[in-house]
């Protein structure tokens, strides 16, 4: 066994087991030498996991048949298992980016449960992650740089390489006498990551010779310095507590420091599935926080949702709340429960002396709020729907969402609240008291 293989073996003892290695096999020289050594250490038994190449074919380029050709020519050689995608790849943003995440989706579907997908990115690869990180203002998370292994679809994905250089893969692949693909348009040094490979690295070579282990060195402080910042913000989670564990809350949390709220809400937000907001984002919402951001009935957004105070807590709520639901017609005397598509549903419940008369309940036209809304309650002076809202609760983000029962043009029930003092039922009367059950759109954790 060649130190190379050696050092792929060790590399390959830290990895989860599992029932599969997926390479991922683009035809360069870097997936090429991966695969050919894990067929070397297969016909060795170093593992018992079954193997196979995956080639992911963007179309973007005029000999992207003929890659996706070589590919099954070199698995048909090496005895693995070959497939390829086709993938459509769109022309808006970057087209290096779209890329990448069409195929990142082609690898997370492929993977059956406790798989590994095998990259070969390399130690090159992370420091030029590492640089276009840094110009970009990356925190300590992103200039940890790329991890040995992070989950994927409903397996992992593993680099193996990750403390190779691309000079040793080369090595390795003359040695073996191995064919590899050049893309010519890894040579254009227009894209960021190719100028930084042929212009600036170079010069920094020359200058610092041991710079990728320096390098190397910064990124596992960075990556140790972001493990401690999250068990940090587990520790503020959990002594800041939560709602029913969707709100985040706001009196606790305030009285961190800016810093620490920053690193609370960043944390908070990835549990909820969402994407972590950038700096400038996070800078803003902490100031928020602090003034008068229980006031904004419009919320702060992000991607997907609107970050809303209700009750001294944060909720992180689904844009698609906002969004008016449609108006429809209900007889709530003979029909106990009305589903309302997307919005939950209203349920009717008949008892004596309460609620809304039979009679002004037979034929209600279901609306929603347009501003302006007034009504007069049993016993009380009239209101301002919006007045009544806020005295009950109602969640900002619900109240264009409260189905409003009216009956001729005339607004004579507000659900969860109560019905208009003149269409109440009188104390020996059968009447219908009506309650919405609304649907939760606060972003839970995944």
């Amino acid at each position: 066994m060649t130190d190379f293989i050696a050092r792929l073996k060790q590399a390959l003892d830290k990895m989860p087991p599992g029932p599969e290695m997926v390479v991922g096999l683009s035809g360069g020289v870097d997936s090429v030498v991966l695969l050919h050594s894990l067929t070397q250490l297969r016909l060795e038994s170093v593992f018992s996991s079954s193997l196979r190449a995956l080639h992911v074919n963007h179309g973007l380029h005029p000999q992207a048949d003929s890659w996706q050709q070589f590919c099954m020519n070199l698995c048909k050689d090496l005895k693995v298992p070959f497939t390829a995608e086709r993938v459509a790849v769109t022309a808006t943003g970057s087209v290096e980016s779209m890329a990448r995440e069409a195929r990142y989706r082609v690898f997370a579907a492929s993977l059956e449960n406790g798989a590994a997908l095998m990259l070969a990115q390399h130690l090159d690869d992370q420091l030029e992650t590492l640089f276009l990180r840094l110009m970009r203002g990356a925190g300590p998370r992103g200039l940890a740089g790329m991890p040995h292994c992070r989950p994927l679809g409903a397996g992992i994905l593993y680099r193996p390489f990750l403390d190779f250089t691309r000079a040793e893969l080369v090595a390795q692949a003359q040695s073996a006498s191995l064919r590899w693909i050049e893309d010519p348009s890894n040579a254009d040094t227009g894209p960021d990551r190719n100028y930084l490979r042929h212009r600036v690295l170079p010069l920094v070579e020359a200058r610092w010779p041991d710079y990728r282990i320096r390098c190397s060195r910064s990124s596992d402080l960075l990556r140790e310095a972001d493990t401690l910042l999250d068990e940090m913000a587990r520790d503020d989670l959990e002594s800041i507590g939560s709602h029913d564990g969707a709100g985040l809350e706001l009196e606790p949390l305030l009285k961190l420091s800016a810093a620490r709220q920053r690193n609370l809400l960043r944390h908070w937000l990835s549990l909820l599935a969402l994407p972590v907001p950038g700096w400038h984002q996070l800078q803003e919402l902490s100031r928020e926080l602090g003034g008068d951001f229980s006031q904004r009935e419009s919320g702060f957004e992000l991607d997907g949702v609107s970050l809303q105070q209700h009750r001294g807590y944060l909720f992180a709520i689904k844009l698609g709340a906002a969004s008016r639901p449609t108006e429809s017609h209900w007889n709530a005397v003979d029909q106990t429960l009305k589903s309302l598509p997307g919005n939950g549903q209203l349920q009717a419940r008949h008892r004596i002396g309460r609620g809304l008369g039979r009679l002004h309940a037979d034929n209600l036209e279901i609306r929603y709020r347009q501003g302006g809304e007034s009504i007069r309650l049993p016993g009380r002076p009239t209101k301002s729907l919006k007045k009544l809202l806020q005295e009950a609760g109602v969640a900002t983000w619900l109240r264009c969402r409260l189905p409003l029962l009216y009956r001729d043009e005339h607004l004579v029930c507000v659900p969860g609240i109560g019905p208009r003092e003149d269409c109440a039922a009188g104390p020996d009367e059968e009447g219908i008291v009506i309650d919405w059950h609304a649907p939760d759109f606060a972003q839970r954790p995944a």
